[in-house]
């Protein structure tokens, strides 16, 4: 039940992470597609009025051109296309519909048949599509006159369409860049973001579940204490009074001091909880319980999550308990607890003087469903290997049978 409530713990987080993410990269592509739409439009009236602009100064230099030869126009004008990055055709065509020149050479002095600027509904320049000879194009039509004052013809200044398109595409490939350059910095963000709420989410679940063992512990420790009231009840009730005072006493010193050696040895809450309570147990259980002497714990040696060492050591522990307690004439029965930590590596020996294994047995205890102790059994040991195995570690036991068994997992 713990273990699928964490699991669903974490489901529920990486569920919130990544709807937040997609949320977000959502987001980013909405206001990216919003600026590229914005843009594209403001672009568009820009390059109508840049065009408008520039015709305007093409018929002003024309002006100045009008009794030059037609070469010197041809070479004059082409300078000016060349010096004009946002204009692609020129064409001036005279009253009587000859180009006079337009930027591809073959078509001047030819007769220009396309459609003839409305200048009585427009002012001398406007701007509109149309097809031509060079392709669909964006053109502005401004009016010509002479030194009287008279219309003598007109210039379309024109911009081809696949000169906007090519415009159009480098603004959306720009937009492209941005969006996923923004979309890759927020998961970047996010992963650190997420690995900060991860690492917070462990250090509640890890407190959650130390709590649990203390509650645990508080139990079984209520249970021994009810029991230890019940000698010193007996103790008053037969008159030994300095007696049931010096019980009193000794279970106080040892209740002291086998907390106060734990939380010394053992650096992680969780894990210490754990011991705790498992004391606590194999005294209900009448074992004799033993934290081995040079048993350390730091956590600045090891990375490894405290539910995977709760669920390994709480285990072993109970196991050792269950066959223990399958021998009820057996009187010494003694569980011991080494816990050595180095950087980057832990020795945890679980040692009892239960029923042993027999030599036959000692390769079937870690697989699934395989147990002595009845049916319905056989998943302990199992589950204990394979998350020792996913964390890279190992177990190995030895055992004898009528003399108890040890095992030990390095990690």
């Amino acid at each position: 039940m713990k273990k699928n409530n964490l699991s669903n713990l974490n489901s529920i987080r990486k569920e919130i992470q990544r709807k937040q993410l997609v949320l977000i990269i959502c987001i980013t592509i909405l206001l990216s597609a919003g600026g590229a739409f914005i843009n594209l439009n403001i672009n568009n009236k820009t390059l109508n009025q840049n065009l408008q602009n520039t015709a305007e100064l093409i018929t002003r230099l024309y002006s100045f051109t009008k009794n030059s030869s037609q070469n010197e126009l041809c070479n004059y004008m082409d300078g000016v296309v060349k010096n004009l990055s946002d204009v692609d055709v020129i064409s001036i065509v005279d009253l009587n519909g000859k180009r006079l020149y337009h930027t591809h050479h073959n078509l001047i002095n030819t007769k220009y048949d396309g459609k003839i600027p409305d200048f009585k509904n427009h002012k001398n320049f406007y701007t509109e599509s149309d097809i031509g000879p060079s392709g669909s194009q964006l053109r502005t039509y401004s009016a010509v006159y002479d030194e009287n004052g008279n219309y003598s013809g007109f210039i379309m200044t024109i911009r081809l369409k696949t000169s906007i398109a090519a415009i159009t595409t480098r603004i959306l490939i720009l937009f492209l860049i941005v969006t996923v350059a923004a979309i890759l910095i927020e998961i970047i963000i996010s992963g650190i973001i997420f690995s900060k709420i991860k690492k917070e989410f462990i250090s509640f679940t890890e407190d959650f579940e130390g709590t649990k063992f203390l509650v645990d512990s508080m139990r079984a420790n209520n249970h021994d204490f009810t029991n230890k009231l019940h000698v010193i009840l007996g103790l008053v009730q037969i008159g030994e009074y300095d007696k049931a005072i010096s019980y009193i006493q000794n279970i106080s010193i040892i209740q002291r001091e086998t907390i106060s050696k734990v939380m010394n040895t053992i650096e992680n809450p969780s894990f210490a909880a754990l011991i705790v309570g498992k004391i606590a147990r194999a005294s209900e259980c009448n074992v004799k319980f033993i934290l081995n002497e040079g048993s350390c714990l730091k956590n600045s040696h090891i990375t490894l999550p405290s539910e995977a060492l709760v669920t390994i050591t709480g285990n072993l522990i109970d196991n050792a308990l269950d066959s223990m307690n399958m021998d009820s004439t057996k009187k010494d029965k003694e569980l011991s607890l080494g816990v050595y930590s180095r950087p980057n590596e832990l020795l945890i020996i679980v040692k009892d003087t239960g029923t042993g294994i027999e030599e036959e047995l000692k390769d079937k205890i870690f697989e699934k469903g395989f147990s002595t102790k009845g049916e319905g059994r056989g998943i302990g040991l199992y589950h204990t290997k394979q998350l020792i195995t996913s964390l890279g570690g190992r177990i190995s036991v030895e055992s004898e049978v009528g003399i108890g068994s040890c095992f030990m997992v390095n990690l």
